[in-house]
């Protein structure tokens, strides 16, 4: 570009802004020929039931009760409404939410109060429909989710009866639309059966309950142990979900014991010599459903019937070793023992056994208790004779009682499964006598351990003990005799190649059963006369095998 031209340019641009600034401002507008005022406010939500459409009366058509709106407003992408819905435990609960077009997506769930979710719809539409039918809690919170988009949103729910919970679900589409108690899991009942015959003992059910599992989040019911006793958890899941964690947590939150087997029916054995306020914690890794969760109980001497070896929820005795070991000699003092022939002390550690020597009297019998001091925990001990054969064995959590029926030296070795801590060995002959228990030692030693019971004690006095040997075809009997007002406990002991003993007790007159015990070594039955004297048989028999027994009588007052 030359100068000239610059030039030029320059003088346009001049004559331009020359131009601008001398051009006259425009006029006033005249005044607007109606006056308006500040413009009202109506307070007040969006209507937005007519978002329902004709779902409420459809519902209704089918047996729906009537219509109550849970929560109504506008929402933007990720916020949540909602709001608690209390539901008779007889009905179900139907709850839907529905939205304007510019919500494209809603997410509809009912949560228990502990935040466990029991049913949820998250399709991918703006329809979400849930159905909630018993067993469910007394009130649910029901909350919708915007996953995208933003518009006005409206959540409803309706009680329905449960025999027309079916109808309706169909009819409005709803997820879980079919109410599923735990019985109509298919072979639940065969599941519990096998499971019984798996673990052994006498177990009496306390409730089967159908409970909602999410592989996001964990869900719990109440497990309770009482002192002494044992708590079982068999868990059956639907074809929705899969590879399930079943873990048993105590009252302060720590990890009492995890179910362990692999299979898809999941179940946990958990034993408390104190009592357990705990819960039971489910949760799939894959998918969202339901599982059937049936609870049993059995008296803490059960466990000494079971089959397998339970897990153990135990508690420290968070005494000195002095403090339980005086116990120990006051209960037994005051149970008619002697004092202790012989006393050791020591320390387990974990991983480590601890071997002790001790002479057997030449009595019947020997009693060896194993006491426990803080922090000593899961005892296990066994006592074997010179010849390296076992006559006693036994665990629990503060200790264990064994009988020795031997004579002459001895071991007793010692370990913990829990915690290190120290521990005292106390030798004392036991008052049980009979020519029996030396001629089947281990027979012997299993009967006196599982006539003592949890606390470790003989009760009453000894009556009538009989030796037999017992096969699956063939069933052993003798008859047994109570004046009016006693009870009679009957305890039998089993060593041999065979494995599992059935221990029955009938009424000799009607033949009615009275009680009924299974164990792999042990088993006990007990029953009590009223104000008459009282006839019964007792009959045992080997599940498999050959088992020699040991079967012991003690007469107890009511």
């Amino acid at each position: 570009m030359t100068i000239l031209s610059r030039s030029v340019s320059a003088s346009f641009a001049l004559a331009a802004l020359a131009s601008c600034a001398g051009r006259p401002s425009p006029p006033p507008l005249p005044p607007p020929n109606v006056a308006y005022e500040a413009p009202r406010v109506v307070a007040g939500p969006l209507e937005a039931r007519p978002l329902l459409g004709d779902i409420p009366t459809t519902a209704s058509r089918y047996g729906a009760g009537p219509l109550a709106i849970v929560a109504s407003g506008p929402m933007a992408e990720g916020e949540r409404a909602g709001a608690f819905v209390e539901v008779p435990k007889d009905a179900c609960l139907l709850a839907y939410a529905r939205s304007s077009a510019s919500l494209e997506d809603i997410d509809l769930a009912a949560f228990a109060d502990e935040g466990n979710p029991i049913a949820v719809d998250e399709g991918p539409d703006p329809k979400p429909t849930i159905l909630v039918c018993p067993p469910h809690p007394d009130r649910v919170y029901v909350a919708a989710h915007a996953a995208a988009g933003e518009g006005l949103c409206v959540i409803a729910a309706q009680l329905v009866p449960r025999e027309r919970a079916d109808a309706v679900g169909r009819a409005v589409n709803a997820r879980g639309s079919t109410p599923k108690a735990p019985e109509t899991w298919p072979g639940l009942d065969e599941h519990v059966r096998n499971h019984r015959a798996a673990i052994g003992g006498t177990w009496e059910e306390q409730r089967r309950v159908a409970v909602a599992v999410d592989a996001r989040a964990p869900s719990s019911i109440g497990l309770t142990i009482d002192e002494g006793g044992c708590a079982d958890a068999l868990v059956v899941p639907d074809e929705d979900v899969a590879v399930l964690d079943v873990d048993v947590f105590d009252a302060e939150g720590r990890l009492v014991t995890r179910a362990k087997d692999t299979s898809a029916v999941r179940s946990v054995t958990v034993c408390s010599q104190t009592a357990v306020a705990g819960s039971l914690q489910v949760r799939p890794h894959v998918g969202r459903g339901l599982v059937a969760v049936v609870l049993a109980k059995a008296k803490g001497d059960s466990a000494r019937e079971m089959l397998t070896r339970p897990d153990v929820a135990w508690v420290a005795s968070g005494q000195p070793l002095d403090t339980t070991r005086a116990a120990r000699e006051r209960s037994l003092v005051k149970a008619g023992y002697g004092a202790a022939t012989s006393a050791q002390t020591g320390q387990l550690q974990l991983g480590r056994r601890a071997t002790l020597p001790v002479d057997l009297g030449a009595g019947s019998c020997t009693r060896v208790d194993v006491v426990a001091g803080a922090p000593l925990a899961l005892v296990e001990a066994a006592i074997w004779d010179d010849r390296g054969s076992l006559l006693a064995s036994g665990d629990g959590a503060d200790g264990a009682a064994l009988f020795a029926c031997g004579k002459g030296k001895a071991r007793v070795d010692l370990g913990t499964r829990g915690r290190p801590g120290p521990f005292a060995v106390l030798v004392r002959p036991e008052k049980w006598k009979d020519p029996a228990f030396a001629a089947h030692p281990l027979a012997a030693s299993r009967m006196l351990a599982r006539g003592a019971g949890p606390a470790a004690v003989h009760e009453g006095k000894a009556g009538v003990v009989r030796h037999a040997v017992l096969e699956p075809a063939k069933r052993y009997m003798h008859d047994a005799n109570m004046a009016a007002g006693q009870c009679l406990l009957v305890a039998a002991g089993a060593s041999g190649e065979g494995t599992g003993l059935e221990l029955r007790m009938f009424d000799a007159v009607t033949g009615d059963e009275l009680d009924r015990s299974h164990g792999q070594i042990a088993a006990a039955v007990r029953a009590c006369a009223g104000d008459a004297a009282r006839s019964v048989r007792v009959e045992a028999r080997a599940s498999a095998g050959k088992l020699d027994a040991v079967i012991g009588e003690r007469i107890l007052g009511q």
